[in-house]
């Protein structure tokens, strides 16, 4: 609900925004001298088309900033593959009281019944997408409904069992389990499911002297993946990183070159 919030926010700012100047320039061109800024107006509207080429070379420099700024903007998935970057690996039967990782064995205590294909699971990340097909049959999807249900749940290693508060627990990096098509729409789930071998950060606490793991209120991160999955994250991310930047370079002088 959030999401789609800012998503109406930013629409109705760049519409906004495209007809306030539209509006403006049609003042302009009834009023000319009399509206301000008068000077630059004219001297864009006449020397058209040496604006536009600049503009265009300058279009993917915006592209690219948009892009940049997009990757950098945080969110509690990035935290958690941040974290858990830089967090050791602790003992279940030894983890310190403060932010932990984790990595074990899943327990379900008590199951959900997954809305796509009604399967046990612990818990699952749910879709729903509106199916778009082009003239040429192509198809193209955007998400209308997103949640994330989970019941409490235990993870284990060879040393103890941990509960999971799992209010908050977001799943990272893990491909859909089930995916079923109807018409116009096309439903998607992620399972948690017992017995997997998965990798979680969150806060170890305690209550009545029993160690439990929720949330972390400071860093907000309660994330979840796979041990494998994240084992391959980790290894080619710093490639990725690399091959990105030096991307950023090349078309930064690119754009540079042109615009000289």
């Amino acid at each position: 609900m959030e999401d789609n919030r800012k998503k109406s926010y930013i629409s109705y700012l760049i519409g906004g925004t495209v007809l306030v100047c539209f509006l403006y320039f049609i003042l302009w061109l009834i009023f000319k001298e009399k509206m301000p800024m008068h000077t630059y107006i004219s001297d864009f509207y006449t020397n058209y088309d040496k604006y536009m080429q600049r503009i265009l070379i300058l279009i993917p420099l915006f592209i690219f900033v948009f892009i940049f700024l997009s990757l950098l903007k945080p969110n509690s998935a990035k935290r958690f593959l941040r974290l858990q970057a830089s967090l050791p690996t602790s003992k279940i039967y030894s983890v310190a009281k403060g932010l932990a990782e984790v990595e074990g064995e899943l327990i379900m205590k008590n199951p959900l019944f997954s809305p796509v294909a009604n399967e046990a699971c612990i818990g699952y990340y749910y879709t729903i997408e509106n199916i778009d097909r082009d003239s040429d049959g192509k198809e193209t999807y955007r998400t209308i409904h997103r949640e994330t249900r989970c019941n409490f749940f235990e993870i284990k290693d060879d040393t103890g069992i941990i509960e999971v508060e799992p209010e908050g627990i977001e799943l990272v990096l893990l491909g859909e389990t089930n995916i079923n098509q109807d018409g116009s729409k096309r439903y998607k789930e992620t399972l948690l499911k017992n017995g997997q071998k998965m990798l979680l950060v969150g806060y170890a606490d305690s209550k009545d002297g029993v160690p439990f793991i929720r949330k972390d209120e400071y860093y907000k991160v309660l994330g979840i993946t796979s041990s494998s999955g994240i084992t391959v994250w980790n290894k080619y991310q710093p490639l990725l990183r690399s091959f990105m930047f030096t991307c950023s370079i090349i078309l930064l002088i690119i754009i540079y070159i042109l615009t000289q």
